[in-house]
């Protein structure tokens, strides 16, 4: 009786060590899953951190895109050498009624701002036009517009700046980042509080 008694005891010892190995190695899993559960948050977090904080882009807050266009007399102009004034980017076509409304508030502005920080670049995506530059110049001439004009030939720049309609207009910062975007047409008063809200900045 004393043998089955102590068999029973050697049983029930037996069962406690096991439940003790099976408890503690379940608890041992939880705390590794959620160490490596932090690890992958930090891990996270440090690469959010790590962000380049110069992302190019076409958002607010994002730093534009540089380019070189023609101007009409042929001069190469890049966008990165306007740093330090305030760029007033305006893609347009001359077939676009809308962009026809707002070009005579953009010579208003163009004759505004010139002799201050503030660079007029109307972008004319010629690409997408059903005349050549020849018959895009003729157009200026006849309206009498003497604002900077460049010329997005293939259209490669329009692309990058993710135009989808006519007109689209950026407004760029002294330090080149996009300070805003406008995809509709705008008049004097617009143009000139989106300006001022860039020199301000």
């Amino acid at each position: 009786m004393n043998k089955r008694i102590g068999l029973k005891k050697m049983g029930i010892l037996l069962m406690v060590f096991l439940m003790t190995l099976v408890l503690f190695g379940c608890s041992n899993k939880k705390e590794n899953y959620e160490e490596k559960e932090n690890h992958e948050k930090v891990q996270l977090q440090n690469d959010k951190n790590e962000e380049p904080k110069d992302k190019t882009g076409v958002f607010i807050g994002d730093k534009a895109y540089d380019f070189t266009l023609l101007d009409r007399e042929g001069n190469e102009i890049k966008l990165s050498d306007l740093k330090g004034k305030v760029v007033f980017l305006n893609f347009w076509t001359i077939w676009c009624g809308t962009c026809s409304k707002e070009m005579p508030y953009i010579q208003e502005i163009y004759e505004q701002y010139k002799d201050k920080d503030v660079v007029i670049a109307a972008v004319n995506v010629l690409g997408a036009e059903k005349v050549d530059m020849e018959g895009v110049n003729k157009f200026l001439d006849e309206k009498g517009y003497t604002f900077p004009v460049l010329y997005d030939v293939d259209g490669e720049v329009s692309v990058q700046y993710k135009v989808r309609a006519f007109p689209t207009t950026y407004i760029i910062n002294k330090e080149g980042y996009i300070a805003d975007f406008i995809t509709e047409a705008m008049d004097k008063e617009m143009m000139t509080e989106k300006i001022e809200n860039a020199m301000n900045q």
